[in-house]
């Protein structure tokens, strides 16, 4: 396997007008990749009807001003142990991918569920998994931290026995359809999103309950109050919870404080649906009707700025100081959140991450997983001119044939033998 060369990200920005690479270097600093350090993709594929696999894909930088090269690492399926389909995935060291060469993802927690309109068919699991002694040389199965899986929900029903209702919690109702999870830094805590829609086209509840992996307990639980249809942020560093209730005539924004459990007061309120949110430090980005809002505590971001629209939208994670990218229905970009989109690009992905030091965005669509250079977008070009294929299957051994979720992570260095 070959190394992965150093690489610095900011010679990328030649291709830019001066000025705007002059903006770019005094905005943000992509720092240095150094050798040992590869970027490796943990992709999901699968259908509905059998366990999820996980495969890998090792990123490699051929040299400066190239596109990057994207080739999968040998073994199919390093979460054997899967036998639902997974649904989401978070780190509890989340933010160091962002760090640089030094820091690692090594802890990885899993959402598989089974979603049905038979009730009594849905079913919802937790893994995790220790990635610390990953190789790329050698990219065996991941390592569970649990001797068996964590059971969430069986037959529809929360699963009282793994996970006992707190005193003064209410259960969440049968029913339940797992979404989305995030996990706390210490890993104590892990949320969960439970949108019935997913199961059930046309239920429009949408609950979102803590568990406590210490106790173990459902600590905490919106039952019988809805929130967002909104993927999950968790603030790891403060160890703050968004909780966007249902209003009647929108959306509030309040954060459960994970150490006490304790909902804080209205930091802001949407008076329109919501469709997705992202976090950009304290602020948040929302989308909701149509239109892309910068949210803070003194701001409800009104008007914003026309976006995409549609609920099957979902913002891609990149950084408060980034483009902000949307997918769905076609992929939307904004090369900042108050700017206007640069048009729209005619394809649609599943998912995708951005490895913030490079500015690249890795978006995964059926077959194939695409790059968007965020260092080089033009409003002067189309869309399509800063997106390039980084990767296809080839013909007669589909790996993304039923793509699902992508993740990125930088392996740990092990030490040399």
């Amino acid at each position: 396997m070959r190394p992965a060369r150093a690489f610095d990200g900011r010679v990328r920005a030649r291709a830019l007008p001066l000025a705007l690479v002059a903006a770019l270097l005094l905005s943000a600093c992509t720092g240095t990749f150094l050798e040992g350090t590869p970027l490796v993709l943990l992709v999901a594929t699968g259908g509905e009807d059998a366990p999820s696999r996980v495969v890998a894909f090792l990123v490699e930088p051929p040299g400066p001003a190239t596109p990057r090269q994207v080739t999968p690492l040998e073994g199919t399926n390093l979460v054997p142990d899967l036998t639902l389909p997974l649904r989401a995935w978070d780190w509890q060291d989340r933010d160091p991918l962002a760090a640089g060469a030094d820091a690692a993802r090594t802890r990885l927690v899993v959402l598989a569920t089974r979603q049905e309109r038979d009730v009594g068919a849905r079913a919802a699991l937790l893994h995790r998994y220790d990635l610390a002694a990953f190789d790329v040389d050698d990219p065996t199965p991941l390592a569970p931290r649990d001797p068996a899986p964590l059971e969430l929900v069986r037959e529809g029903r929360w699963s009282e026995a793994a996970f006992p209702v707190a005193e003064g919690v209410q259960a969440p109702e049968d029913g339940v359809c797992l979404t989305d999870v995030a996990v706390s830094s210490e890993g104590r805590y892990v949320a969960l999103l439970d949108r019935r829609a997913d199961c059930q086209a046309g239920d429009r509840s949408v609950g979102l309950h803590v568990l406590d992996l210490e106790a173990p307990a459902l600590v905490w639980s919106s039952t019988p109050d809805d929130v967002a249809p909104a993927q999950l942020v968790l603030d790891q560093e403060r160890e703050r919870l968004d909780v966007w209730t249902r209003t009647a005539s929108g959306y509030a924004w309040r954060q459960l404080a994970l150490d006490t459990l304790i909902l804080g007061p209205e930091r802001q309120r949407l008076g329109t649906a919501l469709v997705d949110v992202a976090a950009a430090n304290d602020a948040r980005w929302a989308l909701a009707g149509g239109r892309l809002r910068v949210v803070s505590d003194d701001d409800d971001g009104e008007p914003g700025v026309a976006s995409a629209s549609g609920s099957d939208r979902r913002f891609v994670p990149t950084a408060a100081r980034l483009p902000v990218v949307i997918v769905g229905a076609d992929l939307v970009v904004h090369p900042s959140a108050a700017s206007a989109a640069l048009g729209s690009f005619a394809r649609r992905y599943v998912d995708g991450d951005t490895d913030v030091p490079d500015q690249l965005t890795y978006l995964l669509r059926s077959g194939a997983i695409d790059t968007l250079d965020l260092l080089v977008l033009n409003p002067e070009l189309p869309l399509r001119e800063g997106v390039r294929e980084a990767y296809r299957d080839p013909p007669g051994a589909p790996l993304l044939d039923a793509p699902r979720r992508l993740t990125a992570f930088r392996p740990l260095r092990l030490p040399s033998p």
